[in-house]
């Protein structure tokens, strides 16, 4: 039986000043773990030591039984409860607040895309499947669809990103922005005339998106793999999930994370 890995990494510093993210970092905290929806069926995610740290995965031991593992790194992040307990011992509870410490959110990608200069507080781009329920009226994107899940969706990207870093995906319109004015329609994605993976492509490349390095995804599995067509990349929070009930539970939580700024 494998010995039972107890974590080493210690953070200690009274001024609670935030080390510099990276790939080092994340080698001195000695662990990783997968992000919500990553995981056993069971429920829970994947932990283990990082063996590898490349541009694209992330391979690691998983402690409890020597089981190798290999992981985009877009799933997985690196443990950050020894800086939490740190901050939360000086009475600080919101420590990814604090100058310095909004990599606390941060993917592993986002560590490995720091280190090679290519994003740093960059907005992650963030896109919200359209919905079924809408305005009976011409209406900007935004406004449009009224259903809980979508404006779940809203909420949840506004927790991440800034409204020009928010799309809609529409069955009929593909990659909305916001403010962009549209009228009600009745069309699945799927169907005849709805948005295919090239339309999508060519919308995201006229807006500029096409080599976002930091895309979220939410929504069901057809949005979801319609846009990995185009964001092979995206993060998935919603990966995993058991049902609607259960996205719209991850929905609630990550809306009720603060937007750092």
């Amino acid at each position: 039986m494998p010995p039972i890995h107890t974590p080493t990494y210690h953070y200690d510093d009274p001024t609670l000043t935030a080390p510099t993210p990276g790939r080092a970092l994340i080698e001195e905290i000695g662990l990783v773990e997968s992000v919500p929806g990553v995981g056993p069926t069971t429920g829970g995610g994947y932990i283990g030591v990082p063996i590898s740290i490349g541009p694209l995965h992330t391979r690691f031991r998983r402690p409890h039984n020597g089981i190798e593992m290999t992981l985009p790194n877009a799933d997985v992040t690196p443990w950050t409860a020894p800086f939490i307990v740190a901050g939360h011992a000086r009475g600080c509870f919101d420590l990814a607040s604090r100058p310095g410490w909004y990599w606390l959110r941060w993917t592993v990608a986002d560590h490995v895309a720091h280190d090679a200069g290519t994003t740093s507080d960059e907005d992650p781009l963030v896109i919200v499947p359209c919905g079924a329920k809408k305005a009976s009226a011409r209406s900007p994107a935004g406004q449009l669809y009224v259903g809980t899940y979508h404006r779940l969706g809203l909420r949840a990207a506004a927790a991440l990103t800034g409204p020009n870093s928010t799309r809609i995906l529409s069955a009929r319109y593909g990659l909305l922005p916001l403010h962009q004015l549209v009228d009600p329609y009745n069309l699945r994605l799927g169907q005849p005339g709805s948005v295919t993976a090239a339309q999508l492509r060519a919308q995201a490349e006229d807006q500029a998106l096409l080599d976002h390095p930091n895309v979220v995804l939410f929504g069901g599995r057809e949005y979801v793999e319609l846009a990995q067509q185009v964001w092979p990349h995206a993060h998935t929070p919603l990966a995993g999930a058991s049902g609607i009930g259960e996205q719209q539970q991850r929905l609630a939580m990550i809306a009720g994370t603060r937007r750092l700024n």
